[in-house]
């Protein structure tokens, strides 16, 4: 039987392997067994099964468990009951050669569905599922990116409308599925295909003259367009035919001219852009859209010029993207570290390029954003990271697990902290010492005696050398 999580206390102080993996097997907690498990040596492993596998209760916590050692998963498949195989076929760490065990065994149509659409399929899998008579496997096989062209051909000729979209957006459909999708499907069907590589040229000619705007819009999607295409789509009188081609990869920023752009929805998208012209980024600068504007002020080519410009804008969200640009000069972050709005000093106090002078004017501040921003930086002074991991907001304090210069009694606070995640998180945080993880295996939350387990095992380089 599974023992409470308070006998876990043993394991406190441990430090020799043999010692500590014997207190394991002792104290008989599934999730700190599960922890050690696969930095374990086999012998040690057959033994951590004991305990992990021990009740179907258990095996079926695994079973459904994404971060489960797939050796594991694959030893819970043999012979697996319904309910075990089907928290197999959905759980993605479950490895191929489980998949094909539970299919030669499987009756169940929503098995076999999760089965289709599960990333480690194989060739073998997709093949003998693409047969299937259940349309929710044939769909989910149709949408599996592993799924082979042969077979991606053979779905497409099957009169299903989620399959025959699932098949015009597969990266496994050539030229010649795709045209004979093209006289099977509807118009939406069409539009997928508009917007896939391999469409064949005769249809993306056909869709630029097209009434119909979806069709338009997936075209102008579609990263294989010529240059001029690309120029005709952009001067589309819908806007969502220009957001999708401003959107396009294939289209270079530099060629982007966005002045007599009237939707504010295409100039933002423009904004987004990296390596804009100079002209592009001045005008955008200056936009009446205050959404615009707060694009453009992230752009890491924007001039220090135009930076102090938006800096004095009166939308906190401009000056915030001022404040997050990484070409901001140091004088600007401590003038915007006094800002009014906590928002924009949130985005100073981000930044661990920030001067000692902009860091503090924040070191007075009782705002969540910036005392979790603050937090974060690994120049925040020690006595500040201390003050925060003791906020009473736990989001605040969560912080410290992302600050590599964080001091032992920020962190040590976080390993006791009230809220199950933030302890989660600490355990692996670089500054936590061996002690207090292991005092974390006691903990009452199992997501945290997982952690410490695993990391645990991760410093004990003698418990994967076979005795």
């Amino acid at each position: 039987m599974m023992t409470a999580a308070s006998d876990n206390r043993v394991l406190g102080g441990v430090r020799d392997c043999d010692a500590l993996t014997a207190r394991v097997l002792a104290v008989g907690d599934l999730y700190v067994a599960l922890g050690f498990y696969t930095d374990a040596a086999p012998e040690i492993r057959s033994a951590l099964e004991t305990v992990i596998l021990e009740t179907r209760r258990q095996r079926l916590i695994v079973a459904a468990a994404p971060y489960a050692p797939s050796d594991l998963l694959d030893g819970l498949s043999m012979g697996a009951d319904d309910g075990l195989a089907l928290r197999l076929a959905k759980n993605p760490a479950t490895p191929a050669s489980a998949l094909r065990r539970l299919l030669r065994r499987c009756s169940d149509p929503r098995t076999r569905r999760y089965l289709a659409a599960h990333p480690n399929a194989d060739a073998m899998i997709l093949g003998e599922l693409s047969r299937d008579n259940v349309i929710e496997v044939l769909q989910a096989v149709a949408g599996n990116p592993g799924t082979s062209p042969e077979v991606i051909a053979r779905l497409a000729a099957i009169d299903d409308g989620s399959i025959q979209r699932a098949v015009a957006a597969s990266q496994a459909a050539d030229a010649a599925t795709l045209a004979r999708l093209w006289d099977l499907g509807d118009d939406w069907v069409r539009a997928d295909i508009l917007a896939h590589p391999n469409c064949p040229a005769n249809l993306l000619a056909i869709a630029a003259g097209a009434s119909d705007v979806r069709l338009r819009r997936k075209l102008a999607a579609n990263p294989m367009l010529d240059a001029e295409a690309m120029e005709h789509l952009l001067a589309d009188p819908d806007d969502g035919v220009r957001a999708a081609a401003v959107r396009n990869p294939a289209i270079l920023a530099e060629e982007i001219d966005a002045k007599n752009e009237a939707s504010a929805r295409v100039r933002r998208l423009v904004a987004r852009r990296p390596k804009l012209a100079a002209d592009v980024i001045a005008r955008l600068a200056r936009d009446p859209d205050s959404w615009v504007r707060r694009w453009i002020a992230r752009h890491p080519d924007m001039p220090a010029q135009l930076l102090m410009e938006l800096a004095t804008s009166d939308v906190p969200e401009v000056r915030r993207g001022v404040a997050r640009n990484p070409s901001c000069p140091p004088h600007l972050l401590v003038l915007l570290a006094a800002d009014r709005s906590p928002w924009v000093q949130a985005g100073v106090a981000l930044r661990d390029d920030a001067p000692a002078a902009a860091i503090s004017l924040l070191l007075g501040a009782n705002d969540r954003d910036v005392l979790g921003a603050l937090g974060r930086n690994r120049n925040t002074p020690a006595a500040t990271l201390e003050a925060i991991a003791g906020s009473d907001d736990a989001d605040v304090r969560r912080a410290i697990v992302f600050n590599p210069a964080a001091p032992q009694a920020a962190i040590a606070r976080l390993a006791g902290d009230p809220y199950p995640l933030n302890r989660a998180m600490i355990v692996g945080h670089a500054g936590l010492d061996a002690a207090a993880v292991a005092e974390l295996l006691d903990d009452p939350e199992p997501q945290v005696r997982f952690a410490a387990a695993r990391r645990l095992a991760r410093q004990q380089p003698d418990l994967a050398v076979k005795y």
